[in-house]
């Protein structure tokens, strides 16, 4: 086991906790894309409103385009993602 001093490791960790949001952030953006084309609505105001609000004003467009509840189709869409990426199908 090595020494690294507190502010190396503070570093790193703060550089890994960022990385970690900007994979999340584009993970959602891409699912929310797929999602929008599937419902056939502009995939443009759901991205729009995921990157000044979050991900629930983007559902909420999304479901207000739709008229339906698309809270449960993106939670599917981004598990079958997940399993797709991992390789356990």
């Amino acid at each position: 086991m090595g020494f690294e001093p507190r502010g190396a490791f503070v570093k790193r960790e703060e550089r890994k906790a960022a990385w970690e949001s900007e994979v999340e952030f584009a993970e959602m953006a891409r699912v929310l894309k797929s999602l929008a084309t599937e419902l056939g609505q502009d995939t443009d105001a759901a991205i729009d409103q995921l990157a000044q609000h979050g991900l629930g004003a983007a559902l909420g467009v999304l479901a207000g385009q739709s008229g339906s509840n698309v809270e449960k189709d993106y939670l599917r869409r981004r598990a079958q993602g997940r399993i797709a990426a991992s390789g356990m199908q």
